[in-house]
């Protein structure tokens, strides 16, 4: 008989330690979300992420593109300047094979060098930019010469007069995913025979010969 009366003393103190004790152990029990908010959530983000995707991809190829634009410009000032100094010819050649398989990347060559490669410091994996190079409008011309003056030197590059816009040496950058035409291509442009240089994008720059 002691030990029941004993249990109910227990259960009456534990109750009175915590009034509220039924009232929180329902709410602590509503936690949690259903099955269909769930689903809902799930739908919601889903629908985001679709729009947000394309975009998103967008930028990174632009960021990319102009990552190894900024790359070929410092290329071509770094080859001007170093002709200057040395007070001797120095010749520069871009490579790409859009058609490797597997995908390779962009390289150039200084002289008879070994080539480089033009992916940020490991930054731009193979397949990820594309390039072509050419003058006078003229693609199979992947190499410019700046003389000891910092001068372009290449005969064929100095061949059409008036200049146009296709005129000079052009290296171009696109996207993976894009034609050579695409508004999002961006150039550097050696437009004159000192060795001007300029950067240009979108229809700005030559369209490939």
């Amino acid at each position: 008989m002691k030990t029941p009366i004993l249990l109910k003393v227990l259960q009456i103190s534990a109750t009175k330690a915590n009034p509220n004790y039924k009232n929180t152990r329902s709410r602590n029990g509503d936690k949690g979300f259903t099955l269909l908010e769930v689903l809902v959530i799930a739908l919601i983000v889903g629908i985001l992420s679709s729009i947000a995707a394309p975009s998103w991809l967008a930028f990174i190829n632009r960021q990319r593109v102009r990552t190894v634009n900024d790359r070929v410009l410092q290329t071509l000032r770094t080859a001007q300047s170093e002709a200057k100094r040395t007070k001797s010819d120095v010749r520069v050649t871009f490579n790409y094979d859009p058609n490797a398989n597997p995908p390779v990347k962009p390289t150039f060559t200084i002289n008879t060098n070994t080539p480089q490669n033009l992916d940020a410091g490991g930054e731009i994996k193979p397949g990820q930019v594309k390039l072509f190079a050419q003058a006078n409008g003229v693609s199979t011309i992947k190499s410019i010469t700046f003389n000891y003056q910092g001068w372009i030197t290449n005969p064929s590059i100095q061949s059409r007069t008036p200049r146009q816009l296709t005129d000079g040496f052009t290296v171009t950058i696109y996207p993976p995913d894009s034609l050579p035409n695409t508004a999002a291509k961006q150039c550097v442009i050696v437009e004159t025979l000192i060795g001007g240089m300029r950067t240009a994008e979108g229809n700005d720059c030559p369209p490939p010969s």
